[in-house]
């Protein structure tokens, strides 16, 4: 039914598709947008506006060599920048759809990129050909849009992309569902998690660099880099293994910073949800100076919220009042970007991080009591620092060469207290060391001409070291034990090479081919505990007319084990049978739950991607793009803890694999043997092995397959109305996700499931804005899920926001108020509460944190203003 269902989509796209393509014209955007680009070399005011736009920008590094720009603030649309920057100049733009190409004014079109130098700096994330034509669809946020929105960090952004499943590392992730630890807030980070696939299959970059992973999941934190720094963030929908490497199966997401920024902007924002707790307290401050040969930006941010506590919503009163549903958390954030010419076509750039993020939780044992009489408080404490180095040259007439590295550091100290009747029991101290080391260089440039344009090459190679430390103990007044200590490594060496071919250009003048572009990549990466891997990458656009462009893209990705999957040490907890639902066993009995690492067993994910796309620039709606996407990826050998919920275990076949039915004593101590933590008594009563009916393997293992599809749609467009600019933009995403544990079992639907990503997402809106007032409002929209965990089956209700914002701006000029930016955001603005689930014991959360959250309705005011 799904397949039939995508089909039907498909073709219902195609035929929009087909109507809404006009005769062939150049359209222009009419939007304007605003910019602040500094008087500087010309080549870096274009590679500025590239940035800030999203669009690509080509042009001969010969031709603009020497040439000066004049500043450029206020608002422009697109044309009228490009063109004042050129003032003066003996250069010309072409602008259309697919981007603007400068040359002089005796230049042909196609002879842009074959002389001296193409362009090689300005790269769209998923390709390391500057100029190329990406054959994967990309996701492109401004922080222009997303400051109309309201937003005033990244770790809110992610939550409303409906591609990205906000459950995994999650600060509104409160437990329940699997545990195995793939959705819970272990650090309170926030990391992408596209298709659902996991933190660690997600790709996160910081202008174009691997940042260290955050805890122990492999995950990136976004969070912490400061809203105000960022320019764009690009998101690549697409396994992208073959470009960048391990990690890229479900996509890439760039953060790509301000390159050139003057002047100093502050800013502060108060806010809170009117339920009670998660208020707000965000300041801080960019600021930066461009000079002739270089420029520098810096940012600073320091943010603080207090919890919310199940006593603090209605729907949670069946839950211990002091247990936390968000936790308590403070950060500090910093970063700079600079870049410098050197001369003789050397540039340096540098790009550095750091970040200290505290976060507490509190976890009663029991509904009846707090955690001081029953239970933990986890305190978290994490510091992160990365420094990322570039030098880019100009190694001949047409070639660009590059040589990066990036030292980062993530370390996370977890501290936990474990109380009864108002007194220590237990210290649990936990560190996570996380170090990366890359080096990496690289050549790019034109091979030859092709009828359509330049061949262009990319090529290089480098090497990767990441390192675990992880030390686990548990202290007590009479003994001290270590649960888990290891140093474990990963190294590897890779080589790549990238091509793109343009067969066919408009210059061409052939029928009913306006564009046709080849793309192919290959990556070679040497482990020393996994060996060889090959990674290819194929893909293919054509564009029969003017505004209208089909890709497809094929590919494979791979993933290593992580560390804490491959290495953690095994533990035993001794659960009641009640927490999983079960009637049939004796009122008493308990279950043997195992956790933990797999050293010797695990292999290396695989996985197969193929993406079908349409994309729709109509001539007679300028300034507007549509774009349908068909996905899928066929997953092998992914790593996962395979129980996704505890409620109805016994009751589902599926799990028969993992499960251990009366066990004998020999398979009782065999279970209890090799755990370096003892057994943790979790069933409210001593242990007693009579008692014990099942032992459930929760370990993490291969699966067999996971086969993930699903459409992306989504819809932009531009216009005049009165004397500002309307933006309207759409994005609608289907998934279908089923997995096989073992080889030979019947597949089980995961998507729409609790605990699981939704079937459906979307969000939809608009933006009006003016030179002094913008103002937006946004609905976001998750599908109602399945909880069939336990008879009778029921429905998770729909879970749907509306936001709306409002920005003012002064404009007084030799007043204090000139620069100064009011703004007012309200989310969730009718305060839809999550739907209720069922739960197995009294201290899980009874909504599914993964899928909704309990912010409620929030309101918040920031203040900014220009120096």
């Amino acid at each position: 039914m799904a397949g039939r269902m995508i089909e039907a989509c498909l073709l219902a796209g195609v035929s929009v598709v087909a109507v809404m393509v006009a005769a062939p014209a150049h359209a222009q955007n009419v939007t304007r947008h605003e910019y602040s680009i500094a008087e500087q070399d010309l080549g870096d005011a274009l590679r500025s506006l590239s940035r800030q736009t999203g669009k690509e920008i080509l042009f001969d590094a010969a031709a603009v060599a020497g040439k000066r720009s004049p500043s450029l603030k206020g608002k422009y649309t697109v044309d009228e920048a490009v063109h004042a920057l050129l003032a003066g100049t003996d250069l010309r733009a072409d602008i259309d759809a697919s981007g603007i190409t400068v040359r002089g004014r005796d230049t042909a079109p196609g002879q842009v990129g074959e002389g001296k130098t193409a362009e090689p700096n300005i790269e769209v994330t998923g390709s390391r050909i500057g100029g190329g034509s990406p054959t994967s669809p990309v996701i492109t946020l401004t922080q222009r849009e997303l400051k109309n929105a309201g937003f005033t960090n990244l770790s809110d952004v992610l939550r409303t992309i409906p591609e990205n499943f906000a459950g995994g590392q999650n600060p509104t992730v409160a437990g329940g569902g699997n545990q195995g630890a793939a959705n819970q807030n272990t650090t309170s980070s926030s990391t992408f998690n596209l298709r659902g696939l996991g933190p660690d299959a997600t790709l996160t970059l910081l202008n174009g660099h691997r940042m260290p992973y955050d805890g122990v999941f492999q995950g990136v934190d976004i969070a912490s880099i400061p809203l105000s720094a960022v320019e764009r963030i690009e998101v690549v929908t697409d396994g992208a293994s073959a470009i960048y490497g391990s990690d890229a199966v479900a996509g890439v997401a760039n953060v790509i910073l301000k390159r050139s920024f003057d002047g100093l902007q502050s800013y502060a924002n108060v806010g809170g949800s009117m339920d009670g707790g998660n208020q707000q307290l965000r300041t801080g401050a960019v600021m930066g100076s461009a000079w002739r040969s270089g420029g520098i930006m810096a940012a600073v941010d320091f943010s603080r919220q207090t919890e919310i506590l199940a006593g603090d919503r209605d729907y949670a009163s069946a839950m211990q009042a002091e247990q936390t549903l968000v936790p308590w958390l403070k950060q500090y954030s910093a970063l700079a970007s600079g870049h410098q010419e050197l001369g003789a076509g050397l540039r340096l750039e540098m790009d550095g991080t750091y970040n200290r993020r505290k976060s507490r939780i509190q976890t009663p044992f029991s509904p009846a009591a707090n955690y001081l009489r029953s239970g933990a408080l986890s305190a978290f404490d994490v510091e992160t620092f990365s420094l990322s180095p570039t030098l880019r040259a100009d190694l001949a007439p047409g070639w660009a060469g590059y040589l990066m590295g990036t030292y980062a550091k993530s370390a996370a100290h977890l501290f936990t207290k474990v109380f009864s009747n108002n007194a220590v029991t237990t210290s649990i101290p936990v560190d996570y060391v996380n170090t990366l080391k890359t080096v990496e260089t690289g050549l790019s440039g034109t091979l030859f001409s092709l009828p359509g344009g330049p061949l262009k090459l990319a090529a290089g190679g480098g090497y990767r070291s990441n390192v675990l430390d992880a030390l686990s103990r548990s202290i007590t007044a009479t003994a001290q034990q270590t649960s888990f200590a290891f140093t474990k490594g990963q190294d590897s060496w890779f080589g790549y090479a990238e091509l793109n071919a343009p067969l066919v250009a408009a210059d061409n003048n052939v029928p009913l081919v306006r564009k046709l572009v080849v793309t192919a990549a290959i990556r070679y990466e040497s482990y020393a505990d996994f060996g060889e891997i090959v990674t290819p990458k194929a893909g293919f656009l054509y564009a029969p007319v003017d505004g209208l462009e089909f890709t497809l893209s094929w590919g494979r990705s791979f993933k290593a084990p992580t560390f804490y999957q491959q290495y953690l040490s095994k533990s035993v907890a001794l659960r009641s049978i009640a927490a999983y639902g079960a009637t049939q066993f004796p009122a008493g009995s308990t279950v043997l739950l195992l956790s933990g690492g797999n050293s010797e067993s695990l292999r290396p994910e695989r996985a197969e991607n193929l993406t079908i796309a349409t994309t729709v620039r109509p001539a007679f709606l300028p300034d507007a793009q549509f774009q349908l996407s068909y996905y899928r990826v066929r997953y092998r050998d992914r790593v996962i803890t395979p129980i996704t919920s505890s409620l109805g275990l016994f009751s589902n076949p599926y799990y028969a694999p993992v499960i251990t039915l009366t066990p004998a004593s020999t398979q009782i101590a065999a279970a209890l043997a090799n755990a370096p933590g003892g057994l943790t008594i979790l069933s409210g009563g001593p242990y007693d092995p009579a008692r014990v009916v099942a032992i459930v393997d929760n370990r993490y293992r291969n699966s067999s397959s996971q086969h993930i599809q699903g459409i992306d749609m989504n819809a932009r467009y531009g216009f005049r109305l009165g004397d500002g600019d309307v933006q309207l933009a759409g994005n609608f995403a289907y998934l279908d996700t089923r997995q096989s544990l073992l080889a030979g079992q019947p597949s089980v639907q995961l998507a729409g499931l609790i605990y699981n990503p939704a079937s459906w997402r979307a969000r939809g809106g608009l933006q009006w804005e003016n030179t002094r007032l913008a103002a937006s409002t946004y609905v976001n929209y998750s599908a109602a899920n399945r909880d069939r965990r336990i008879s009778p089956e029921r429905s998770v209700p729909s879970f749907t926001t509306w936001d709306a914002a409002i920005t003012y701006k002064f404009a007084v000029p030799g007043s204090y108020l000139d620069g100064l930016e009011l703004g007012l955001a309200a989310n969730n603005i009718l305060n839809t509460a999550p739907g209720r689930i069922r739960q197995g014991t009294a201290t899980e959360p009874v909504y599914d944190s993964t899928n909704a959250n309990p912010i409620g309705r929030y309101l918040s005011l920031t203040v900014r203003k220009q120096w």
